[in-house]
């Protein structure tokens, strides 16, 4: 991974402070903090807060973000609750259901990458992938850290997984952030 340079020539605000770095495991399809490396002797053993832009990223695509009471749930049967009754996990970031500030033009947090997991691996599901990541990522823009987004996603369905690539680009129409998540989900055969 190289080091991510964000908006450093503009003069602008300075990168949102998202206090700890976070990394993305692809082989267990998860993230975890950042441990401080040698190279931060003040710091040797605590958090790494490097990758303000690397982290944001992970934090909204990563996160799984409540389902609309209007989209169909991939899991449409669902289980049952005790008497009977229909139960679908509609998931979503427990902060979002007390601390969504319309008024501050807040929106939920997260993406709705995790509804792909058990559909069909094909070009439809990678623009979906695509429309999901970019929508996600769009709080990045709101808030002025990037000009534009870029998600590009390729279903491989031999391989039976889903890739996602994603550029962000500053005001001056610079890559600002270059990352490719080489296995967002893998499909499982059932």
């Amino acid at each position: 991974m190289t080091d991510i340079i964000v908006r450093s020539t503009e003069g602008c605000d300075p990168q949102p402070d998202l206090l700890w770095d976070s990394l993305w495991n692809p082989d267990l399809g998860v993230a975890d903090w950042a441990i401080a490396g040698d190279d931060e002797a003040l710091n040797r053993g605590g958090l790494r807060a490097t990758a303000a832009l690397h982290t944001a990223v992970i934090l909204c695509l990563f996160t799984d973000r409540r389902l609309p009471d209007d989209m169909e749930h991939p899991d449409a049967v669902g289980d049952s609750w005790p008497g009977g009754a229909a139960f679908v996990d509609r998931r979503g970031w427990h902060g979002d259901t007390y601390d969504v500030r319309d008024d501050l033009g807040e929106g939920e947090m997260g993406s709705l990458l995790w509804t792909l997991e058990r559909g069909t691996l094909d070009d439809a599901s990678a623009r979906r992938a695509e429309a999901f990541a970019s929508e996600a990522l769009q709080t990045l823009v709101e808030q002025g850290a990037v000009a534009r987004i870029e998600a590009v996603a390729t279903a491989l369905p031999i391989a039976g997984r889903l890739e996602l690539i994603i550029h962000l680009f500053s005001h001056d129409g610079a890559k600002v952030y270059d990352q490719r998540f080489a296995d967002i989900w893998t499909q499982t055969i059932r």
